[in-house]
């Protein structure tokens, strides 16, 4: 992508374009949310890479402002606003010194998808010691579903039958003969190799 002078800025509202805000526990969500709007926007090569940075003067002796330029930084001003507006207060001190808005998405990738190895750690071992409790079925894969996108993320993804079996196995005593059955019957469709179990 290429800016003109006849490319013209788009306006962000936080509240409005990014509604979920980034905590410490939804970036997949929240990702996604940031790419499918940039995409919608026709912004996304501001973060990707793939802009071509304008010159800033058109002439050697650089005493000719560039307007592309101009209106590169200030689309990038306007992305950092809203990436600032996107995340809740413990996380805007990562982006208080960016400068570009692919700056911005480079920090938050280092810092959220690209895991430590402690953190990969401490999501295996919630995602295998996360009992249910007395909170709501949907709420519970919710959750389970999220601890897995985040160590998708983290390149160290979970199989969806390892994922089956630390909800099945955490899901309660109320459930215990539900989740015999579906043990059966995972055994039987597995063994027969003709159709993948959907437990939910």
């Amino acid at each position: 992508m290429e800016i003109t002078q006849a490319t013209t800025l788009v306006q962000l509202n936080a509240p409005t374009n990014f509604p979920i805000k980034l905590s410490a526990t939804n970036f997949p969500v929240w990702r996604r949310q940031i790419e499918a709007t940039l995409i919608g926007f026709d912004l996304l090569p501001y973060i990707d890479g793939s802009l071509i940075v304008p010159s800033q003067f058109n002439d050697d002796a650089k005493k000719v402002p560039n307007p592309c330029y101009s209106t590169w930084f200030r689309q990038n001003q306007i992305l950092i606003s809203a990436f600032l507006g996107g995340c809740t207060e413990p996380v805007q001190p990562l982006l208080s010194a960016v400068t570009t808005a692919k700056e911005a998405w480079d920090v938050l990738l280092t810092s959220y998808a690209n895991a430590s190895p402690g953190r990969i750690l401490a999501l295996k071992s919630k995602l295998s010691r996360n009992p249910r409790g007395n909170g709501s079925i949907p709420a519970y894969l919710k959750d389970m579903q999220e601890i897995a996108g985040d160590l998708a993320l983290a390149k160290n993804p979970v199989s969806d039958t390892d994922l089956q079996i630390f909800i099945l196995n955490q899901l309660g005593d109320d459930y215990r003969s539900i989740i015999s059955a579906l043990r059966v019957l995972y055994v039987y469709i597995m063994s027969h190799r003709k159709l993948n179990v959907l437990i939910f």
